[in-house]
């Protein structure tokens, strides 16, 4: 890691968090600013897939689902996609799923890209009308769908998968059905990897598309309730391992060509080698949740950032050791979601952005792991933040899906501490 702040700043910032104070939305570091709240409520505390962002930030769609038996009755709007707007988090466009298709997990994380080579951007979720659908970004159009054997949990993932030019949408569904469709809704391959050796295999997180095994082709690896197994290009089956998969990351770690896949479980944490599917570590560390593994401290070596409990930890990527370790909330109720990174002050480093299911949003220095700012709402958080640039400022700002249907985005600002 890059040396840490010498003992002379420590002094100099005892003594400004003394005149400071640390409260709401401000710790040692900054200060974290609520800049809207989108007007998406739901009478339900359980809203809990994320937030896309197109490339460009312009793009913002947030899924939102109402609870049947509840008391507010089911429309066709109940459960939409919403589009908001980057400004002030008013709402563009909306596009329901029918009322009778209208529950908890209707709609998918957005995957937002211009899938067809139009021109124009295009929303990809899957939902609980048992398809993947592409919607226009413009308007919220449906431009074509796909029929799945259930509902998907996970963002579909846009990739050239295939030899074919062009981009292919690779997704799943939660009972391990995966489809590659290209950008105009033609099917090009299924898996069921429950009929692998396999059987009762979830799937609940986005596929990661790219060269796994350092061959010079894309492979799709996926992490299940069974445990991880990476597909070829074709859909072949290159290998499956046992052992609980439900969140993964990949980064690359070492020298050799293959990728590092990282999985975590009920009990344990894995790294496995892309290409054998060897397992090069592991960790027993219990109910963790992962998404992001790069290099976030400038060291030259990529850290795997984990949730767990009240906490969230960078571990050395190579080799699983901790890094650092803050807990942000000492409550036994406390479930981190999986921490991601972010230049959210625009100096060209990255911070660690983790939520509690609490409600609290904290931003974490990436080098040491100290708290440099805190958000809360007293609302629960089942998800990850989405970490986007989203006013062309030079710095992200941090977009918060509360259970309660609503978005809160975030604009951190540095209290100017050298770091």
């Amino acid at each position: 890691m890059r040396r840490r702040t010498a003992l002379g700043l420590v002094v100099v910032f005892v003594a400004l968090a003394a005149l400071v104070g640390v409260g709401l939305g401000l710790a040692g570091g900054g200060e974290l600013t609520e800049q809207w709240v989108s007007d998406t409520p739901r009478d339900n505390r359980v809203n809990h897939h994320a937030v896309g962002v197109g490339p460009d930030g312009e793009v913002i769609i947030a899924p939102v689902a109402e609870v049947p038996n509840s008391d507010t009755p089911i429309t066709n709007t109940s459960c939409a996609l919403v589009r908001l707007d980057p400004g002030d988090g008013s709402t563009m466009w909306r596009t329901g799923v029918p009322a009778d298709a209208c529950f908890t997990h209707a709609l998918t994380e957005p995957a937002i890209e211009d899938v067809d080579s139009d021109g124009t951007l295009e929303v990809i979720v899957s939902s609980t009308e048992d398809a993947v659908v592409a919607y226009s970004a413009t308007n919220g159009s449906e431009e074509w769908r796909v029929s799945l054997p259930t509902y998907g949990y996970g963002r579909p993932t846009v990739a050239n998968v295939t030899p074919a030019a062009g981009r292919e949408i690779v997704t799943s569904d939660i009972e391990g059905n995966v489809a590659v469709v290209r950008g105009n809704g033609t099917v090009v391959w299924r898996v069921a990897l429950n009929d692998t050796r396999w059987s009762r295999a979830s799937v609940w997180e986005e596929p990661v598309v790219e060269d796994v095994d350092g061959d010079g082709t894309l492979e799709v690896f996926l992490g299940t309730s069974r445990g991880p197994v990476l597909l070829s290009a074709d859909g072949g089956v290159e290998w499956q391992r046992n052992g609980s998969a439900t969140t993964i990351a990949s980064a690359q770690v070492d020298d050799d060509p293959a990728v590092e896949l990282f999985t975590t479980g009920t009990s344990e944490l894995r790294a496995y080698d892309g290409e054998t599917g060897d397992t090069e570590w592991s960790r027993d560390l219990t109910n963790t949740r992962i998404k992001t593994a790069t290099d976030g401290d400038g060291d030259g070596t990529p850290e795997l950032y984990v949730g767990q409990s009240g906490r969230f930890l960078a571990l050395d990527a190579a080799t699983g050791e901790t890094e650092w370790s803050t807990t942000v909330s000492d409550s036994d109720d406390a479930t981190a979601t999986a921490p991601v990174t972010g230049d959210v002050d625009g100096d060209d480093q990255q911070e660690v952005v983790g939520v509690l299911n609490t409600g609290r949003v904290a931003v974490l220095d990436a080098d040491s792991g100290s708290e440099l700012a805190v958000y809360e709402r007293d609302v629960p958080v089942w998800t990850f933040p989405t970490v986007r640039d989203i006013d062309g400022d030079g710095a992200a700002e941090i977009l918060v899906r509360y259970g309660d249907g609503r978005v809160v985005s975030l604009d951190y600002s540095s209290s100017g501490l050298i770091r």
